[in-house]
């Protein structure tokens, strides 16, 4: 796929999510009852997670399809970026082989023309298996050359009120982690869970920009 066809791919996925979160009143959360609330809070955070992880994915693979196919050479990637993906790979390579010899290969293959195993260490790259709060989304964002200016100042609405709540509902809390009671009327929560619906946009806009761009070569 090009990168438009991998644009679209993004847009598509965007389109359906925001049609779900359409359905729910972000302007008229307070006078709902809590189950509502809880749905709202549960849903939001499972597209933002879902749809910047699927993002990722698709830049990702663009960047291996470019190497594959000699669009870009594998050290045209910026310096970083490689240092990055190869530790990733190196990380997730079974315990037997995280041995001198294999990171001196790894190590090598960072001035290589060509580095084929980039989507290997897509779980750790993309961290697929954890909650995205905002340091992952930043580490993320790093591993793959996507700016995060656009979420990096949002730890409070992400991290302290939204991901704090969603993990308190999905475990079937009736408190927060730290042992607080949820505060069912307060207004901060509820103009949080509207704010991570923009940010899901900002999330489609950002990695099609890097996908169009080629921000990741130098």
């Amino acid at each position: 796929m090009n990168a438009d066809e991998r644009c679209e791919l993004i847009s598509e996925d965007w389109l359906w999510r925001e049609k779900e979160l359409r359905t729910m009143d972000y302007d008229d959360l307070r006078k709902k009852d809590i189950v509502d609330l809880k749905k709202t809070i549960l849903v939001t955070y499972s597209h933002w997670e879902g749809h910047f992880k699927y993002c990722a994915e698709l830049l990702l693979n663009y960047i291996a399809f470019c190497v594959k196919r000699k669009i870009v050479k594998w050290t045209d990637v910026k310096e970083e970026l490689r240092l990055r993906i190869i530790f990733c790979c190196y990380r997730k390579s079974s315990l037997g082989n995280q041995n001198y010899d294999t990171f001196i290969k790894y190590l090598n293959a960072v001035g290589e023309q060509r580095f084929s195993d980039i989507s290997d260490a897509q779980d750790a790259i993309i961290m697929t298996d954890d909650n995205l709060n905002t340091s992952r989304a930043e580490s993320i964002c790093k591993n793959l050359g996507v700016p995060s200016f656009w979420f990096s100042t949002k730890k409070v609405i992400i991290d302290e009120r939204i991901l704090t709540h969603r993990n308190a509902f999905a475990h079937g809390s009736r408190t927060l982690r730290e042992g607080a009671e949820i505060s069912w009327d307060d207004p901060d929560l509820w103009r949080s869970a509207s704010e991570l619906r923009s940010l899901i946009r900002q999330t489609k806009d950002q990695f099609q920009n890097a996908i169009q761009t080629k921000s990741f070569v130098e």
